[in-house]
């Protein structure tokens, strides 16, 4: 009779373990499908949101603590563009939802501390990659800094935007555009064209494309006026072109 009563408590206790088993398998498998909804609700909420509406934090220790989602880094650039010794980033952010979304450059001066200072932001000196209509832009792009302190933003394209180059340096603590260069191809001829917005000139330059490569090209220089600095923050470069003066052999 013992013997009976002691197989008897035994089978109630291997039941009673297994039953807390599956009890703690159900609870690790609803605590895993609560995890991947929860993953699955922070990429929706990122969904649809413009790179316009964040708000960028105003310092950071490096240049990923100013990469809010749903962005990433399409274009960076490392050097001096203020008066200081210590190495500057520039960063352009892309919108890794929508390729057809504003573009946001970001200038992260270097402080004394170490961290890094939200200085100056632009919707303006970068093109969105894609149009609306789903056809990109540029084939190639890049940004870098040069020992003169002076940020480059170079786009090009083999279609009809040709190459666009775009030069900015600090004057007055405002990262002011000074010099646009464009490269453009058509039927039989090229033109390059070099625009200097502090002396207010242009030189063009028109290539007869059916002549010998021996063939100089044909220049033509042009003065202008402008009515207040380009800047950065504020001044699209496609926009003060249209304003500039063309050339007459194109």
């Amino acid at each position: 009779m013992k013997y009976k009563i002691f197989l008897l408590l035994v089978a109630i206790s291997i039941v009673s373990c297994n039953k807390k088993s599956d009890l703690k398998v159900a609870v690790s498998n609803t605590d895993t499908l609560n995890q991947a909804i929860s993953h699955e609700e922070e990429e929706g909420e990122t969904e649809g949101v413009t790179l316009q509406q964040l708000e960028f934090p105003k310092t950071g220790k490096n240049a990923e603590d100013f990469v809010l989602e749903p962005c990433e880094i399409k274009m960076k650039a490392e050097g001096f563009l203020d008066d200081d010794t210590l190495k500057d980033i520039v960063i352009v952010l892309q919108n890794k939802n929508d390729n057809t979304d504003s573009r946001a450059t970001l200038v992260l001066l270097k402080q004394k501390t170490g961290d890094y200072k939200l200085q100056e932001i632009s919707w303006e000196a970068v093109d969105p990659e894609y149009t609306d209509g789903g056809y990109r832009i540029y084939d190639n792009e890049e940004i870098f800094i040069d020992n003169e302190k002076t940020l480059h933003i170079m786009l090009q394209a083999m279609g009809p935007p040709g190459t666009r180059e775009t030069v900015y340096r600090y004057v007055n603590n405002d990262l002011v555009l000074v010099k646009i260069g464009t490269f453009n191809s058509g039927a039989g001829s090229q033109l390059s064209s070099e625009y200097n917005l502090v002396s207010g000139q242009v030189d063009h330059e028109v290539f007869n494309t059916m002549q010998d490569d021996s063939v100089p090209g044909k220049h033509q220089i042009k003065k202008f006026n402008l009515k207040r600095q380009m800047l950065f923050i504020s001044d699209n470069p496609n926009d003060v072109l249209k304003d500039l003066p063309g050339s007459d052999d194109w």
